[in-house]
């Protein structure tokens, strides 16, 4: 456990996001403390960690440091603090965002130059240089995707159904059993705000550019009601992707389903292809299932989104690397490689096992594996990010063959489209004025109170929206 003081809440809530990188799962005790002041032009920031003491000094030119420059500085001086008092460095080093791209996006727009802008990631932010090279290749990858436009709008529908509870997951979604309730009265009320809020936006002469039917897991609806949403969520020849994510979950029919509705792109996700791990982690499902799941969806023609994960319970790294060459040699349109996050809520966080140092450099050499297998077998990265309590300081890449970009993945995950969002736990992004401000309108996420409270949400909504 780590204690930190700082000068107020705000400036230790900051930090506290870089020390948690460093303690994360230690057991002991670590008292740190931060105090900053700015005299004569310069910022001079000390940090005690167990009676270590430590000192950075930041001149500046201009005539003030703006907060935003002040919390940056405090961040890099406390990860040069506790990377000198652990011995270690980070693979994102002082950076803690959950989007390393925009970052780099701000300063490719103060220096125009890709190469410069991503070379300021590795001297102001201590970026490795492998993660350095990585934001460049997905900024060249992203050229002719990337791209603000106020009259586009992705368009993304919830399902938060599936028929079992992963031990990683920590998403709100129900569990489908033969007795639950609410499915019918859902799909009729999902479908209403679908077709409000497709019309509304088309009449504000707004365009949709892409469509995706996420979760939960779509596939977990029967094909009747898949079909019904499906249907309602068609917004003529965009991409429209439908997560399968389960395996268990796809058959013949709903696959015959998303073609005939126009659904272009499929996630199949088996996060492994090793038994024994997909029984650990509570996937009710095999990695002969998803060998047939895939190749059924071929057979649609549908381009093929596949997700593994580094770091799951028990998994070797050579395991790990066995899954990413079997994937291969499938070749995919897209395979997103995530690094295990042990998030609050997830059966993995409750059972209260700890990870050690061995664990963390293992899930690395896993991440570092899959980019060189990846990139030997003709992919492209194009579009990353990071999320909270993630293994080792990593994130989550998503790789593509040539021209195989997933448009939807880009706009959102750069956060540079809005996105009107539909069903229960889904969260919209409305982005205005110059510089651009990103407004968000959550759904309730509890199924019940979603259809008690609908026609209200649904009016303050589309108010939301316009």
């Amino acid at each position: 456990m780590y204690k930190l003081q700082a000068q107020n809440h705000k400036t230790e809530a900051e930090l506290n996001e870089v020390a948690r990188l460093f303690f994360f799962d230690t057991d002991e005790q670590i008292d740190i403390s931060h105090a900053s002041h700015i005299e004569d032009g310069k910022l001079n920031v000390k940090i005690t960690v167990n009676e270590r003491k430590f000192e950075c000094e930041y001149m500046f030119d201009e005539e003030y440091l703006s907060e935003k420059q002040i919390s940056k500085l405090n961040k890099l001086s406390m990860y040069k603090a506790l990377s000198g008092f652990t011995g270690r460095s980070l693979p994102w080093g002082s950076l803690t965002g959950v989007r390393p791209t925009k970052l780099a996006y701000e300063l490719l727009h103060e220096n125009g130059d890709i190469k410069a802008a991503v070379a300021q990631l590795r001297d102001v932010f201590m970026v490795s240089d492998e993660k350095v090279k990585l934001t460049e290749e997905i900024l060249n990858a992203q050229r002719g995707y990337y791209g603000f436009d106020e009259h586009a709008v992705n368009l993304y529908v919830h399902i938060p159904f599936c028929v079992s509870k992963c031990s990683y997951c920590s998403f709100i979604t129900d569990i489908l059993t033969p007795k639950y309730p609410y499915v019918k009265d859902y799909v009729g009320a999902l479908i209403k705000e679908i077709r409000s809020t497709v019309d509304f936006l088309t009449e504000k002469g707004c365009r949709i550019a892409s469509v995706y039917v996420g979760g939960g897991t779509p596939t977990a609806l029967d094909s009747d009601s898949l079909a019904r949403v499906l249907q309602a969520a068609y917004c003529g020849k965009v991409e429209y992707t439908c997560e399968a994510g389960r395996p268990d979950t796809i058959t013949e029919e709903k696959l015959e389903v998303m073609a005939r509705y126009g659904v272009n792109r499929v996630c199949i996700n088996p996060q492994s292809l090793c038994d024994e791990t997909l029984n650990r982690i509570g996937r009710r499902h095999s990695a002969d299932d998803f060998y047939a799941a895939f190749n059924h969806a071929r057979g649609f023609g549908f381009d093929i989104n596949t997700d593994l994960i580094a770091g799951l319970e028990g998994e070797s790294c050579d395991t790990f690397c066995r899954t990413v060459e079997s994937i291969v040699s499938l070749k995919p349109e897209n395979v997103t490689v995530h690094t295990l996050s042990r998030k609050n809520g997830s059966l993995l966080i409750q059972s209260g096992k700890k990870c050690d140092i061995d664990y963390y450099a293992e899930v690395g050499r896993m991440v570092e594996n899959s980019h060189r297998m990846l990139s030997a077998a003709g992919y492209l990265p194009y579009y990353t990010y990071r999320q909270k309590r993630m293994v080792g300081n990593l994130e989550n890449t998503g790789y593509c063959l040539p021209n195989k970009q997933c448009f939807n993945n880009i706009t959102t995950m750069e956060e540079c489209l809005s996105v009107a969002a539909c069903g229960a736990g889904a969260i919209g992004k409305r982005l205005r004025g110059n510089p651009l401000k990103i407004e968000r309108e959550a759904n309730l996420r509890n199924v019940r109170l979603y259809l008690e409270q609908f026609e209200d949400r649904l009016a303050k909504k589309l108010i939301f929206l316009a």
